[in-house]
């Protein structure tokens, strides 16, 4: 456009129009503004569901906590009264036929000891080997006696976690165990009698002859 007075008219008209043209880019900016604000609020709600959502999750996992404590509070309850009942023997275990039965036998076996002890002092026909034997497994079965009754008033009365069931079973065991005992001396007391009194016999046939 070489024509100036031309330039300069639209020039004019330009700047004249320029009042209209910023008018008309406000409706454009507010509707921008408003989906702005429309997904704004639309984020804050989805935001507001999903705290609501981790509220109430909590609100659960806290409460299932606080069960799990008392559950774990009410077990440990449990399982140390548990303990302390195993710690301490029951009254029946200490007044029961087995504890009266051990020590009635013990009582038995050292009877039994003695009389056979006398037994190899006053028996004249038997041989010295005979006698080493006999004295030999008497005193075993006298220690064997003092170790089992140690062990059934240990089991009865320890302090050790021990079901009473368990201890009884415990003591029954002593119990075979010194009723074998038991036998043991009488067999060798019956023996030693039986050797001394034959002899005697034998030699009295032999002397009267």
């Amino acid at each position: 456009m070489k024509n100036p007075k031309l330039k300069m008219t639209i020039a004019m008209c330009f700047i004249g129009m320029l009042p209209y043209l910023a008018t008309a880019q406000i409706p454009v900016t507010d509707v921008a503004a408003n989906a702005q604000l429309v997904l704004l609020n639309s984020n804050v709600a989805t935001l507001n569901s999903q705290l609501a959502t981790l509220n109430a999750t909590m609100g659960k996992l806290l409460a299932q906590m606080e069960r799990n404590v008392t559950a774990n509070s009410s077990s440990s309850k449990i399982l140390s009264q548990d303990l302390s009942s195993k710690r301490t023997p029951a009254s029946y275990v200490m007044g029961s036929p087995e504890m009266n039965e051990l020590y009635e036998l013990k009582d038995k076996i050292i009877a039994a000891y003695k009389r056979t002890q006398q037994n190899l002092r006053t028996f004249t026909n038997l041989e010295k080997v005979e006698k080493k034997r006999a004295t030999e497994i008497l005193a075993d079965a006298i220690l064997q006696v003092s170790s089992l009754v140690s062990q059934g008033s240990h089991i009865a009365s320890t302090g050790e976690i021990i079901e009473s069931a368990d201890r009884l079973s415990a003591l029954r065991s002593i119990l075979e165990k010194m009723n074998r005992l038991l036998d043991d001396v009488i067999e060798v007391n019956t023996s030693l009698l039986q050797k001394n009194e034959h002899r005697k016999a034998v030699y009295s046939l032999i002397k009267t002859n």
